[in-house]
């Protein structure tokens, strides 16, 4: 679905096509709720592996030595595993005593390794006493904390007067239906988060105009990096599909020591900046390209396409076919395919009827650079 350089804007679907019930929020207050109580009984401490070992205890298999015992979350198993050189794949098909076994012959051949463990205290309605085991990391591991990246979304809202909100969806598995509001998710090892300042087809209508949109996401365990992806976007359905997009920006964190700094200086101020943002500057284009003519030749009384696909081939990569379905769409949306703004709209038009999500966002990608290409020679 990820990677763990960043997202893609089909992400915010998957995100709604995937998340259990128990990760997904309706409001950011819930979600705060539930990242900073996780914060607040979390600590992270440097420890070694040597005299570290593995055992049961009433079932659960916990890790003790250096630190009071810990039972594993299924993300940090992992990365313990990781830490061991061993398979976690083929450890968890293992009987719990060969586990414990294999785990203990592991640490004891680790040595004296060096290794960041971050644990979670059990909350007051947990059944088991024994502490969580939440993420094993480098020492050098910078956190961001998902709490202080929630933090900094609550600030967006506050300082642009709650113009930004996460969008209705239909419930999950559903194209259809009940629409709740949607659109944040939280699991042990990381969070995601889609806010809008208008263009939800659930909300607005079908002709949705022009709109700002972010995703943040983050890990404070080491699953992902922090990442922050604005664009601007015609509109989003009720499964969280977002069409149109244009203006894409990307910023990227890694969580080396460094990283928290970074998240300070630079991306709480570059949301804020854009959250802050007029849109002038991009609505200036689509301006001029509601004013820029097609080429004359493509514009007489009978058009032909070979008087066009030249042209715009100088502003844009492009497939014959494609040019052809994006004029025929124009005519069939707009009414006519006269200016770079019809054209644009009908190859965002006909990518809409692509099944494979990536090759929509692509033909919409290049849409986008073409006008902005045509507008500006």
């Amino acid at each position: 679905m990820q990677n763990q350089n960043g997202v893609t804007l089909t992400e915010a679907h998957e995100q709604w096509r995937d998340r259990p019930a128990d990760e997904r929020f309706e409001s950011m207050a819930t979600l705060k709720a539930a990242v900073q109580g996780r914060r607040m009984r979390s600590r992270a401490v440097d420890v070694t592996t040597e005299g570290m070992g593995a055992k049961l205890d009433d079932g659960r298999l916990v890790i003790n030595g250096k630190t009071s015992p810990v039972e594993p979350s299924h993300w940090s198993f992992g990365q313990l595993s990781t830490m061991l050189k061993a398979p976690a794949g083929y450890l968890r098909t293992l009987p719990a005593p060969l586990l414990v076994d294999n785990l203990n012959n592991g640490f004891k051949n680790a040595g004296r390794e060096a290794v960041k463990f971050m644990t979670i205290t059990a909350a007051d309605e947990d059944p088991s006493p024994v502490n969580r085991l939440q993420a094993v990391t480098s020492t050098t591991y910078g956190r961001i904390w998902d709490a202080d990246v929630v933090d900094c979304i609550l600030r967006i809202q506050e300082k642009t007067g709650g113009r930004f909100h996460n969008p209705l969806a239909y419930q999950k598995g559903s194209f259809g239906g009940e629409a709740r509001p949607s659109g944040l998710y939280a699991s042990d090892h990381d969070m995601f988060a889609f806010l809008i300042d208008g263009g939800s087809l659930l909300e607005s209508g079908p002709r949705a105009t022009f709109h700002r949109g972010f995703c943040v996401w983050n890990s404070e365990t080491g699953s992902r990096t922090f990442g922050l992806l604005t664009f601007l976007f015609n509109k989003a359905c009720g499964n969280h599909f977002i069409y149109g997009a244009t203006d894409i920006s990307r910023l990227i964190i890694r969580h080396s020591s460094g990283g928290p700094y970074r998240f300070d200086s630079e991306a709480a101020p570059q949301l804020l900046a854009y959250a802050n943002q007029s849109a002038g500057a991009e609505l200036d284009v689509i301006r001029r390209a509601q004013a820029a003519l097609l080429p004359e030749t493509f514009n007489r009384n009978a058009p032909k396409l070979e008087d066009l696909t030249p042209w715009v081939l100088k502003h844009g990569k492009f497939s014959r076919a494609e040019i052809s379905s994006a004029v025929d769409f124009a005519k069939a949306e707009e009414g006519e395919c006269k200016t770079v703004f019809h054209l644009m709209q009908g190859f965002t038009a006909y990518a809409r009827g692509y099944d494979y999500i990536d090759a929509r966002v692509d033909l919409e990608t290049r849409a986008g650079k073409f006008m902005q290409s045509a507008t500006n020679s």
